[in-house]
């Protein structure tokens, strides 16, 4: 499962990202659970979970075909993962969000989330600089953030259903067969109308 540089994730960490509605069988809990004001933070504080959810929405932002991170609660996601982590993998999430606004408050004199779109994507250029040999605190961050950005936006309702287009385990009345040029004449141009 979900391992981001230190241990596999823990056995009560899964059952709290399914109440809340992370991982399939969430059912109706997702809503409930991923609104910050219902249960408050597992880990981050305020400020952190803020720089935390604009920095994975510059990584997936919002799209004309689905929504972002944001929009995903990945933050949220990020939060109750590292709140059930090891105290190692605690400190490196910590020093990896100081390290993000102390170089904003830098080049910017603000905070990241209050930092304009292509001020927040310079930042995020200049953490990716070195993703496959990263060198310092701010790159290794990232590796580990967008690590952290892909696995929640992709086991979330928006990820799965809006950006995947899943609509789950459903009987077809009709199976069309592939219509991609070139696959004609491999025996599955004339697919079966039947169920």
């Amino acid at each position: 499962m979900t391992n981001w540089g230190d241990r596999s994730m823990q056995r009560r960490t899964v059952l709290k990202l399914v109440a809340a509605g992370f991982l399939p069988g969430s059912g109706g809990l997702v809503q409930i659970g991923c609104q910050r004001s219902a249960h408050g933070l597992e880990f981050l504080s305020d400020a952190q979970f803020d720089l935390l959810d604009a920095l994975t929405e510059v990584i997936i932002p919002s799209d004309e075909h689905s929504p972002g991170a944001s929009a995903a609660n990945v933050a949220r996601y990020i939060d109750i993962v590292v709140a059930d982590g090891s105290s190692q993998s605690q400190e490196r999430w910590v020093s990896g969000l100081e390290a993000v606004s102390k170089l904003t408050e830098e080049r910017f004199g603000r905070a990241f989330p209050e930092c304009d779109i292509a001020q927040q994507d310079e930042i995020v250029a200049e953490m990716a600089r070195n993703e496959e040999t990263p060198s310092s605190e701010v790159e290794r961050f990232f590796v580990r953030v967008k690590r952290a950005t892909i696995d929640g936006y992709y086991t979330s309702q928006v990820g799965i259903h809006e950006e995947f287009g899943y609509k789950g385990n459903t009987a077809l009345d009709e199976f069309s067969g592939c219509t991609h040029e070139g696959h004609t004449g491999l025996g599955i141009d004339n697919p079966s109308t039947s169920a």
